[in-house]
């Protein structure tokens, strides 16, 4: 199911990044808003396992356009100064409506069955559709939409110019896949009743952090920041790779949302802050293929590692840190390079 949804989605960020710079942000928010509102509504019509599948995929159409639109306008609104500090706000209103989404899902689901779950989750679609369409477009030179647009040349497929933070996006969003493949088996295996903790906690923790993290990365540097985001999730897989309990179990999942709260609008304003004028949504679209190569990724080398047998938990969560711990590795050459550099050239005036 995971990789079903991902793996459209990655497929569709270049088509986005594209659009959303030629025709518009709101022209890819949308679009994207109007695929989620479909793909709800039909999950309601389908009679057989392989057609979910196919449905599942078409969602995942919708995560690889609206994200990469109202990212893009988002930068487009703000002050350059505070270009983290907007990111860090995205990252909490997407952290809100994931967390609304499961506490409402689960509760219609008991209460009500599949079908109400859906029909809601088609109906907020539709409200976010009708919002986006209240917005004034950003860029000023806009196109008109046509099927050409659709068609990528080699240069359209990826932004080249973020390649390093794309990279450690991946590197971390590697451990984004591991706990989605993962946290729910091994949750019970625990002994904890509540498959939904982990993420509870974490989302609760990400949720502060990213209060602070968008304006610090403007401050104190992108790097410096995705440096910290990247040992606390190596941390939390670690903890989580030992956690025989609720105790481990809970510090793992706050390391996990201090990890991401702080990568996330670190890392997304750096890739714009590397992009040329007018190649934002390029720039985020390649960012967004980055991180959903990561989900992919951890969800099945994990899944793979784990197969089904409670000893391999283990093993599978070690492996994840030692992927996460990679990116530290590198922002730490990467600030050392930068530090020598300046040097260099304030030796040479």
């Amino acid at each position: 199911i995971i990789p079903s949804f991902a793996i459209v989605a990655l497929f569709t960020r270049p088509i986005s990044g594209k659009l959303s710079d030629k025709v518009g942000r709101v022209f890819v928010m949308i679009l994207g808003a109007a695929v989620t509102t479909i793909a709800c509504g039909l999950y309601l019509l389908i009679p057989i396992v392989s057609l979910f599948f196919i449905n599942r995929a078409f969602h995942g159409f919708c995560a690889g356009f609206t994200p990469t639109g109202f990212t893009a306008y988002a930068d487009d609104v703000v002050p350059i100064e505070k270009r983290g500090e907007a990111m860090g706000i995205i990252g909490i209103c997407n952290n809100i409506g994931n967390a609304i989404g499961w506490v409402i899902g689960s509760k219609c689901t008991m209460e009500f069955g599949l079908d109400v779950m859906f029909i809601i989750a088609s109906l907020l679609g539709l409200i976010s559709l009708i919002m986006f369409m209240t917005l004034k477009e950003t860029i000023p030179d806009k196109q008109g939409f046509s099927l050409s647009l659709l068609k990528l040349k080699r240069n359209e497929l990826f932004e080249w110019r973020v390649l390093l933070p794309g990279m450690v996006l991946l590197l971390t969003a590697f451990t984004s896949g591991a706990i989605l493949a993962l946290i729910s088996d091994f949750t019970a295996y625990i002994g904890l009743n509540n498959k939904g903790l982990y993420m509870a906690i974490y989302i609760l923790s990400s949720l502060v952090i990213r209060f602070m993290a968008g304006r610090w990365s403007d401050y104190y540097g992108r790097k410096w920041i995705s440096l910290l985001g990247a040992i606390a999730l190596t941390l939390s897989m670690i903890t989580l790779a030992f956690a025989k309990d609720i105790y481990l179990y809970s510090i793992s999942s706050v390391l996990f949302g201090v990890g991401f709260g702080l990568l996330s609008p670190s890392l997304f304003a750096w890739a714009v802050d590397l992009s040329l004028p007018g190649l934002k949504g390029k720039a985020v679209g390649t960012l967004f293929i980055f991180l959903e190569i990561g989900i992919i990724l951890g969800s099945s080398v994990t899944g793979l590692l784990y197969g089904s047998k409670s000893e391999n938990f283990t093993i599978s969560f070690i492996v994840s840190g030692i992927v996460t711990f990679i990116p530290v590795i590198i922002l730490i050459r990467a600030m050392m390079l930068e530090k020598k550099m300046k040097a260099l050239k304030k030796r040479h005036g």
